[in-house]
């Protein structure tokens, strides 16, 4: 906190004002400005007439050399500074004093150089915002890994917030990005409310809904599309988060962050409804947090985010046989060239192909199982030439695959987690998908999930077809 507060502006092209006295009396003669109670006129060291005030707050007045001006004809010019040795006396003193200046004395521009009180409310304001910010980021990842999986941000962001987050990504990448999943982090906060009351899980795009309308041909179907339409929000938060006015909150919130990220200026009413409106989300998202394990999917919901994860992973592998046959296309272009020219032509475009990709490398890998499961198959061998990670497996895929795993010669039991992440995985099929069609062939008890005891004492979970 300053030693004194300050609110200094410069002010331009009053009427009937040519000098640092007759403003300095202009001022103190408002009652207006001084709530009835005169002021006292003094001089400082060099003679100059300055205010005094009530609970020390002073007003000092300079002029300002217009006679260099290149561009305009300026009569006259001012420095106002208001200094307080309190912040109370001059919160609502700069009001007062700004209404005056523009509707009495008509100065033509006013500017704020230094606002001291909208700096320290912005000061006491951003740790409660930025709290309340970081809070419903925990929130959603643990919602949506818990409900959807590794892939969640995928299925669950829009398509214009995922290229803004890999914007952001490429353009301001810190030392944490090497070692963590940082789309959400990159995330406007007018986003991270907006994946609550507004989100559409698995119709991220309005040629989607078209796409499904023109294929309707029962009323099953069209209630089906309109439950599958209904958001996050209206699906899973009505009780924690529409009930409890979530939306109309966080709308007013972001207005005040919008604000203090700007350092624009603040009131004393603003400071209150900040602290307030971040205790309200505070106790909102921590009591929705709570019950996060209470929160549970439909068979049809679950199908409908593993149709829209599959649908993610098929246009990252069009991006994947795109970018594999424009490397091939300049190896075509460059098999003439020389070998410097040649693989400084390839490292450009693999540069170019791992910028625009950003971290989609790692990103597909499945949710794994909790709990400590040591894997006792051997390593398995079955690979084939897809690209890793990008085919999306089939149910009728996944019960021969499992029936052929079953029957291999050296495995007495297939689990689940060894079944999805090396036997599937490596035959070129993506993890998170495969994951939650499987656990949706489970609930549809085409595929027994079971415990197995390891030969070392400890459980694992094991998948098998039903007898």
């Amino acid at each position: 906190m300053p030693s004194n507060f300050i609110f200094e502006l410069l002010c331009i092209d009053p009427d009937d004002i040519s000098d640092q006295r007759g403003f300095i009396h202009a001022i103190s003669y408002s009652n207006d400005v001084w709530n009835g109670r005169s002021p006292i006129i003094t001089k400082d060291k060099n003679g100059n007439d300055y205010i005094k005030g009530e609970s020390g707050l002073t007003v000092t007045v300079i002029n300002v050399d217009t006679s260099k001006i290149l561009t305009d004809l300026v009569e006259a010019a001012f420095v106002l500074r208001v200094e307080s040795p309190m912040f109370e006396p001059l919160e609502p003193f700069r009001q007062r004093l700004l209404r005056h200046l523009s509707e009495k004395l008509r100065f033509a521009h006013l500017r704020v150089l230094q606002d001291d009180i909208s700096s320290e409310i912005a000061n006491q304001l951003y740790p409660k915002i930025n709290a309340v910010e970081n809070l419903l980021r925990r929130y959603l990842i643990k919602f949506f890994f818990q409900r959807v999986g590794m892939s969640w941000w995928e299925v669950t962001a829009t398509p214009k917030m995922i290229e803004k987050v890999k914007a952001r990504q490429r353009n301001r990448s810190n030392q944490f990005s090497y070692f963590i999943n940082s789309d959400i982090e990159f995330a406007d906060f007018d986003d991270l409310g907006l994946l609550i009351y507004k989100q559409s899980t698995g119709f991220n795009e309005p040629e989607k809904v078209l796409e499904k309308l023109t294929s309707i041909e029962t009323l099953e179907e069209l209630q089906d599309l309109k439950s599958n339409l209904e958001g996050n929000y209206t699906k899973y938060f009505k009780t924690f988060f529409r009930d409890k006015n979530f939306e109309r909150l966080w709308k007013e919130m972001s207005k005040i962050r919008n604000k203090v990220a700007h350092q624009a200026t603040f009131f004393h009413s603003e400071l209150r409804k900040g602290i307030e409106l971040s205790a309200e989300l505070t106790s909102i998202i921590k009591e929705a947090e709570n019950h996060i394990d209470e929160i549970v999917l439909s068979l049809k919901e679950k199908q409908a985010i593993h149709q829209a994860a599959a649908e993610v992973v098929r246009e990252e592998q069009e991006e994947a046989e795109a970018a594999v046959q424009q490397a091939q296309e300049i190896t075509n272009r460059t098999s003439h060239a020389s070998p410097e020219e040649s693989a400084a032509a390839q490292l450009a475009s693999h540069a170019e192909h791992v910028q625009e990709r950003g971290d989609h490398r790692v990103k597909l890998t499945g949710p794994k199982i909790i709990g400590k499961i040591k894997l006792e198959h051997k390593t398995n061998t079955y690979r084939d030439t897809a690209p890793p990670g990008y085919r999306v497996i089939t149910a009728e895929e996944i019960l021969e695959e499992l029936h052929e795993a079953l029957h291999l010669n050296f495995t007495t039991y297939v689990g689940l987690k060894w079944f999805v992440t090396q036997y599937l995985a490596n035959k070129g099929y993506a993890i998170g998908t495969t994951y939650s069609l499987v656990n949706i062939l489970i609930e549809q008890t085409q595929i027994e999930l079971y415990d197995y005891e390891s030969s070392e004492g400890y459980m694992i979970k094991a998948v098998r077809l039903p007898k």
